[in-house]
């Protein structure tokens, strides 16, 4: 079984539970084209919403760079510095629970970031939305667009690096 484990910020955990609802054969989620992929071949060890600096470094004994923005409790950045901690919390991820692919999102200004670090690759992309965290500007479609191309890419990742069809 290959093991899967989340910790996100501006995908809210969604990556993860759309992951565990298909790990566990979840009636709801059974005609999507992916099940067969993910079912039976993939469990999921944390899915985690992680929207706070000090939540992120106290749970995988991190550390991350000051954030860009001040935003309520929530840490904001730039694209530039998303894309930077996303790195930075798969890999912490990754190390914490030596699960076999981590999966990190975050995103302040910008089209937000994602890490998927496996082991033997690390697949960084972003989101195809802009979106403005501080003023609330495509977030909800910045989440959807994000969450839907993590997923897209772990099922290429399934496929390519595991032999999964």
């Amino acid at each position: 079984m290959i093991s899967v484990a989340t910790a996100e910020c501006f995908t809210h955990g969604k990556i993860g539970v759309k992951i565990h609802k298909m790990a566990c054969g979840y009636k709801e989620v059974e005609k999507d084209p992916n099940y067969s992929i993910i079912n039976g071949n993939v469990f999921v060890m944390a899915s985690m919403f992680l929207p706070s600096k000090k939540g992120i470094e106290s749970l995988l004994d991190v550390k991350l760079p000051e954030p860009d923005y001040v935003f309520k409790y929530s840490k904001a950045y730039t694209q530039e510095n998303d894309i930077l901690v996303a790195k930075i919390v798969a890999n912490a991820l990754k190390n914490k629970l030596n699960c076999d692919i981590a999966i990190s999102s975050t995103a302040g200004i910008g089209n937000g970031a994602i890490c998927i670090l496996t082991d033997k690759k690390e697949y960084n992309f972003t989101s195809e939305v802009y979106g403005d965290l501080i003023k609330g500007e495509n977030i909800l479609k910045r989440q959807e667009n994000g969450i839907n191309k993590a997923f897209d890419t772990v099922i290429e990742i399934l496929k390519k690096e595991y032999g999964l069809k």
